[in-house]
């Protein structure tokens, strides 16, 4: 199922590097973070292994043509944005960033995005991370460069 080097996403967060796979298992480096775990490959918290390379530079490449959430109160924003998170998607992660960002801009946010943005980057950053070898930290700066800073 899974192969010695792959990087998977977990439903808990992060991007994490298979080390090792025997029977059932699979052993996991957390990505930037240094925890182990051991999960059986059948695990429903491993959502999928990460995306190529072409695949996540598109993503970067679209983002200025990405909408963002739009939503009539709080609460179904909310829901949009549990929805958004639960997909897994990378397209989805910036819709959540972008909506965020907007909305400080715009005085409106509500203290609970935050968290929202917080995980949705953490994927997203991750993954770039990962797939273009630069430090997750500096992700955010790569996207800018790449789409001419209009998030």
């Amino acid at each position: 199922m899974y192969n010695k080097g792959d990087y998977l996403i977990l439903k808990n967060g992060g991007i994490w590097h298979v080390d090792s796979v025997e029977d059932d298992d699979v052993s996991l480096t957390e990505h930037g973070g240094g925890s182990v775990i051991l999960l059986p490959q059948k695990s429903k918290d491993i959502v999928r292994t990460v995306v190529s390379k072409e695949a996540i530079t598109e993503v970067i490449d679209r983002i200025p043509f990405i909408c963002t959430i739009q939503a009539p109160k709080d609460s179904v924003r909310k829901e949009l944005y549990d929805t958004a998170m639960e997909a897994y998607d990378e397209i989805e992660w910036v819709r959540i960033i972008k909506t965020i960002y907007l909305r400080c801009q715009e005085g409106r946010l509500m203290e609970s995005e935050l968290a929202y943005g917080k995980r949705a980057k953490g994927f997203l950053y991750g993954e770039i991370s990962v797939l273009l070898d630069i430090p997750a930290d500096k992700a955010e700066e790569y996207i800018k460069q790449n789409i001419d800073g209009s998030w």
